[in-house]
């Protein structure tokens, strides 16, 4: 079942599995394309800053680490390892 990367647990390893691409402008949307953020992408949520976490959420996109604003990280559903794993079984 996808989640919110806003709601996933930090340092848990995960896949992108969508990407919500209207809900950022499209200077944003190629900028994070750019720097490997794509459906099926490896991605682990490292940190949030701010209060309350609102504030700039630290992501492992693949091998680099990308800084991303809490309102596009809303917009990123990802899949956990046991989530595929259950799917893959239930099959």
């Amino acid at each position: 079942m996808p989640v919110l990367l806003t709601a996933l647990t930090p340092n848990r390893p995960a896949y992108v599995d969508t990407v919500d691409w209207t809900a950022m402008s499209e200077m944003d949307g190629k900028r994070l394309r750019e720097l490997g953020l794509c459906e099926g992408a490896s991605i682990e949520l490292l940190h949030r800053a701010g209060f309350a976490g609102r504030g700039a959420h630290a992501c492992r996109v693949g091998r680099m680490i990308v800084a991303m604003r809490a309102a596009h990280a809303a917009a990123i559903h990802v899949r956990t390892g046991a989530d595929i794993e259950g799917e893959a079984g239930a099959s």
